[in-house]
């Protein structure tokens, strides 16, 4: 028994004595820019997030056939954040800690990416978020940006068609309960006065809910000229079709993911009944219908024609999202030109350089960056869009 104990004695004094040596140990030195991305390959927002990976995939490969950023190749690590903050959380963490990726980008939906604020500035890594929300904007600290979109910048929009090319004064809200439909309500409540459109009802409904006919028919009682459905997911496309099945035939707007094709897909017969679905989209997806003078119709022109030529079908909203994102990091990396020798480091210089991106004109809007500004949109670039004959069709933009 002595002698068993002074083995084991032995061995943890070993191990000790190791310890230090194993915890300084600098691993090698990455021979490529790892860059996490989270999207839902399954659940509930995957008709998002696989658009937005086919789009980030694209971009990273066009980059690395130039030759990469600063001589090195981008290497995506793609993980399934599964419709769930929890699951993008997870995500987030095992891209930080086991996969040592430099920074890390959630590409879904609002609510999903907003689990992953907390997680990147606790781990001091720059994070970009997909949000639609500009509620989240002075909540993201030091470590997270979002280079996407925010309500208050397009909620005119389509207010102001409903006011000026159709004449309308009152509106429905039909809003999701989550964070991307709190925002919206938010700013639809400050801006739809400074439009002259009254809202006269707000209706909320669950992501995941598959009825919306008592919510319609307040809405049907409310005698509102239009519909404005906001939403991120599935069911938002859905009150279209239930909508049209009880007979509201009043005009309906809706927020950008219910152009997702694969949504129009499903309910094309109700998108296209008279007065057919009107929804915010990108530029990128409507470039051929845009006026010849338009300063971004020839990049929007040849990223559809690789996308197509890649993927075999055009790119629509999310599919810019993906894009868009890879290319604000790869701007970011390529002015940090970052010391991976050290991880932490490098994260501080990746974190450094996103807050210093100027004038970064993107497939949603030009960028202008700071330490006090991690959105930075100066020019929004979202189009209305209509549906005809399986076809979208250019209705409003921006200039218009």
């Amino acid at each position: 028994m002595n002698t068993v104990k002074r083995v084991g004695i032995l061995v943890l004094a070993i191990t000790l004595m190791a310890a230090p040596s194993l915890g300084c140990r600098q691993d090698s030195i990455p021979e490529s820019y790892r860059v996490g991305v989270i999207a839902s390959q399954t659940g509930p927002y995957s008709a998002l997030g696989l658009p937005a990976i086919d789009g980030a995939r694209l971009i990273a490969e066009q980059i690395n056939d130039a030759g990469g950023i600063n001589g090195m190749p981008l290497e995506l690590v793609f993980y399934d954040d599964k419709g769930s903050s929890t699951e993008t959380a997870l995500a987030a963490q095992k891209a930080i800690d086991v996969d040592r990726v430099v920074t890390v980008a959630c590409m879904s939906a609002t609510g999903l990416s907003h689990s992953m604020i907390s997680v990147v500035n606790d781990n001091e890594i720059p994070g970009i978020i997909m949000s639609g929300t500009g509620l989240v904007n002075d909540q993201l600290d030091a470590w997270a940006f979002k280079p996407i979109a925010s309500e208050s910048n397009y909620i005119p929009l389509p207010l102001r068609y409903l006011r000026d090319d159709l004449g309308l004064s009152t509106t429905a809200a039909l809003i999701e309960n989550s964070g991307y439909g709190e925002g919206g309500e938010f700013f639809l409540r400050i801006v739809a006065p400074e439009e002259r459109v009254t809202v006269v009802s707000y209706q909320h409904f669950d992501p995941g809910a598959t009825d919306m006919t008592p919510q319609l028919s307040n809405i049907k009682a409310s005698g509102a000229e239009s519909i404005f459905i906001w939403g991120s997911g599935p069911a938002g496309a859905l009150a279209v079709k239930q909508a049209r099945e009880m007979g509201i035939m009043v005009p309906i707007v809706t927020t950008p993911a219910q152009s997702s094709p694969a949504y129009y897909e499903s309910f094309q017969q109700y998108y296209e009944m008279q007065p057919s679905l009107v929804s915010l989209d990108s530029k990128l997806t409507m470039w051929e219908q845009l006026p010849a003078d338009d300063p971004d119709r020839e990049m929007c022109r040849e990223f559809t024609e690789s996308f197509v030529s890649r993927y075999g079908r055009p790119p629509a909203m999310w599919e810019a999202i993906g894009a868009q994102i890879i290319l604000f990091i790869a701007d970011g990396l390529e002015r940090a030109d970052p010391d991976l020798s050290d991880i932490t480091v490098a994260r501080s210089q990746v974190r450094d350089a996103f807050e210093t991106t100027e004038n970064l004109s993107l497939f949603m809007g030009t960028y202008t960056l700071s330490p006090d500004d991690h959105y930075g949109r100066e020019i929004p670039k979202e189009v209305l869009v209509t549906f005809r004959d399986g076809e979208k069709i250019l209705v409003k933009t921006m200039e218009d």
